[in-house]
């Protein structure tokens, strides 16, 4: 399902970053975001409500911008949290991004070239790890939009050309066509008042086959998107993304023992106590469990100190407590030693 409905950041991917249009609002993002992460893990059915399953191998990635809206580093992550590719995006003094470097283990892997013109990225170079050209992508525009472009291999033969509608800026149809102008496939995207896509139709006219995908969504203030359910053709339930989000200036609010109050889950650790995929119950009434699945391994009582930011959690037993700092970041919580040193990490799911 992953395939057919993201293959179309293969085409506009490259394209981002103008002058105009900064790659917030291209990924139809609202306020001053600075991190996203996203997880995926499979969707389950119970008890008539849709619940997070086990995480996915793969679907997981990591992204952060600057205070103009543009994307500075991306990261694909395996379910692990270990970084699979990492990309840099670099720009000129009028925020245009020039270029893109992708790494795997520390190599360069690819390197993308931008051709600037007007504050529009009108060609993409794609290079190999040996520095060698890979494709070009070249792009026509209607105003300030993509309206559609063309790629071609490294001897300038033309592999394929696409035409994209948007409506107030996002994208809501594109047809792909082949080396010989054949339409290949034709995806139409419908929208919800978000601007965020509740349906996918995506057409294979030589076969004359068809696929429809649906999803629906949870909300933050800022009207964006932190968890998406993702249906299969039946309507059944397939995959949960779940979506971390940090804005400029999280690191000034400030945050109640209600907060801390709920269900977390262990997304990473290097705690003894804690494992990956452990959970964390935190009390109104000042007391804990920890457990895995329906097992409760663990229990005690907890309390803050909210002007050195420290919690601790104690089972009864002194030397089987423990102190840790703590922050938050969006919707995960942050536990480290007391010399800063990040010990596990936390989301609400």
């Amino acid at each position: 399902m992953k395939n057919k409905i993201f293959y179309i950041l293969i085409l506009t991917i490259l394209v981002s970053c103008t002058n105009s249009k900064n790659d917030l609002t291209e990924s139809n993002l609202k306020g001053e975001v600075w991190k996203i992460q996203e997880t995926s893990y499979e969707g389950e059915e119970k008890f008539g409500e849709y619940v997070v399953g086990d995480k996915n191998y793969w679907g997981h990635s990591y992204y952060e911008f600057n205070k103009a809206g543009n994307i500075t580093v991306s990261k694909r992550l395996d379910d692990d949290g270990e970084i699979t590719s990492l990309s840099k995006y670099t720009y000129d003094k009028s925020d245009n991004c020039i270029s893109i470097e992708t790494y795997k283990d520390d190599e360069l892997t690819q390197k993308q070239v931008n051709v600037i013109d007007k504050n529009k990225i009108v060609e993409v170079k794609v290079f190999d790890e040996d520095g060698e050209l890979e494709s070009v992508y070249k792009y026509e525009y209607s105003g300030k939009e993509i309206s559609g472009g063309s790629i071609f291999d490294k001897n300038d033969n033309i592999t394929n050309s696409f035409f994209n509608e948007l409506r107030n800026g996002l994208l809501i149809k594109q047809t792909v066509n082949d080396s010989i102008g054949e339409t290949i496939r034709i995806s139409r995207f419908n929208r919800n008042k978000n601007g965020d896509v509740i349906e996918q139709v995506t057409q294979f006219p030589k076969d004359t086959s068809e696929y429809k995908y649906s999803f629906s969504y949870e909300y933050d203030e800022e009207r964006n998107w932190i968890k998406q359910y993702q249906f299969d053709e039946e309507g059944q339930i397939e995959d949960i993304i779940i979506r971390n989000i940090v804005y400029f200036g999280d690191d000034k609010k400030t945050y109640s023992e209600n907060d801390f109050v709920g269900i977390w889950f262990v997304i990473s650790s290097d705690d003894s106590w804690f494992d990956k995929d452990d959970w964390l119950e935190i009390q109104d009434n000042k007391k804990f469990d920890i457990g895995y699945d329906s097992k409760v391994w663990k229990s005690g009582t907890w309390e803050i100190n909210s002007k050195e930011k420290i919690f601790t959690l104690r089972t009864g037993k002194n030397a089987d407590s423990r102190k840790y700092k703590y922050k938050f970041e969006g919707y995960q919580l942050i536990f480290s030693t007391i010399q800063d040193i990040e010990q596990f990490r936390l989301e609400k799911r």
